[in-house]
């Protein structure tokens, strides 16, 4: 499979590109956390696309969207992704795609605690530990 034509890729480079012009794409105005939450989100979420496309095609697992679930056993599919991977030996890429979505939580649901750089870098740095990683056959 040539990754490189995915859509998950592609929003992989797009985060890299974000993060090397982030300083040029503040709008007058605005703080930075502003493009500091968008690189985390957009590396949380190209994690994720890439995590469950390679369950999917090497593992040959798919989540069961959470309203299939009876209440009571509800599980988000993000949360069953993480698991799998974690089922499936791949506890390194489950830790990563966890400090990204503790991350990617704190940059879309609390506006207004600071992001800092660290925590940028940190999350391209997850992101680009698991495009590295996960590998397909």
């Amino acid at each position: 499979m040539d990754i490189t034509k995915y859509p998950q890729f592609e929003l992989y480079l797009l985060t890299l590109h974000l993060l090397m012009l982030k300083d040029q794409l503040v709008p007058d105005g605005c703080s930075d956390r502003c493009i500091n939450s968008t690189i985390i989100n957009r590396a949380y979420f190209s994690s994720f696309l890439y995590c469950l496309l390679w369950l999917e095609d090497v593992k040959k697992f798919k989540p069961i969207p959470v309203l299939k679930l009876a209440p009571d056993e509800r599980i988000s599919e993000h949360t069953q992704v993480r698991n799998a991977l974690y089922n499936f030996g791949e506890k390194r890429s489950n830790v990563e795609l966890s400090k990204l979505a503790e991350l990617r939580k704190k940059a879309d649901y609390d506006p207004f605690i600071d992001i800092t750089p660290e925590e940028v870098t940190d999350a391209v740095h997850h992101m680009e530990k698991i495009f590295n990683h996960l590998k397909f056959e």
